[in-house]
């Protein structure tokens, strides 16, 4: 089923923020999104992926190592949601060459 896009303010609201402070990681995350996936009809599962892929890059502002340090030690904060990876999975472009 085709769904549009979600906006900036659709996702802000998801996320319990101001449109203001997520544009710049909502403009990335939805490039990202168009750059490795095939579009053909947009749906909830990309939708809600674009969520996800715009709470992590704000999550990730704070940690430019994407290491989280406390009192046991140092750990490693991966470079891929799962959850974003299965909802993109069917759509993502498979690289040739």
């Amino acid at each position: 089923m085709s769904v549009p896009v979600p906006t900036v303010e659709e996702v802000a609201q998801r996320l319990g923020k101001q449109a203001g402070h997520i544009s710049d990681a909502y403009l990335a995350e939805v490039t990202d999104q168009a750059n490795r996936c095939r579009v053909e009809e947009y749906t909830d599962s990309l939708g809600e992926a674009l969520v996800r892929r715009v709470n992590r890059n704000l999550a990730m502002r704070n940690l430019p190592l994407g290491v989280v340090t406390d009192d046991t030690g140092s750990t490693r904060i991966g470079s891929n949601d799962p959850e974003v990876r299965r909802l993109e999975g069917p759509y993502r472009k498979m690289p040739i060459g």
